[in-house]
């Protein structure tokens, strides 16, 4: 479970910098009040998108850590029978 804990949240992080840096790089010339406007908002929506990846992978390892407690369950059935 932690490995896609870990996993999410590295991807989360590439995305939200990525994101960043396309909103930072258009007004990079600009520069002042709009460099950081873009900025601030570029780094929010990665952060919103980011921990959608990160939520959508921890999603995954409880749905992972449910099968595997189901799976143990119905083999401890089985040999107890």
């Amino acid at each position: 479970m932690n490995k896609h804990l870990v996993w999410g949240i590295g991807v989360g992080a590439v995305f939200t910098i990525l994101i960043g840096w396309v909103a930072v790089s258009d007004t990079l010339a600009a520069g002042g009040l709009a460099l950081l406007a873009s900025a601030v908002f570029g780094v929010a929506a990665g952060l919103c998108i980011g921990a959608l990846i990160a939520a959508n992978f921890a999603m995954l390892a409880f749905e992972e850590s449910e099968h595997h407690e189901k799976v143990a369950e119905q083999k401890e059935a089985h040999a107890a029978a």
